[in-house]
């Protein structure tokens, strides 16, 4: 299990992955069994 909390400011520490465009919540990080990976939602 990994922890991470993203929250609140504008997107700056994860640009150019997160933007006004595209939030934090669906950056594609969490590395699957298959080697894929998905988003928090």
């Amino acid at each position: 299990m990994h922890i991470v909390l993203l929250s609140g400011g504008s997107g700056k520490r994860l640009w150019p992955l997160s933007n006004e465009v595209r939030s934090k919540q669906f950056i594609k990080f969490f590395k699957k069994e298959d080697g894929s990976y998905e988003s928090m939602v």
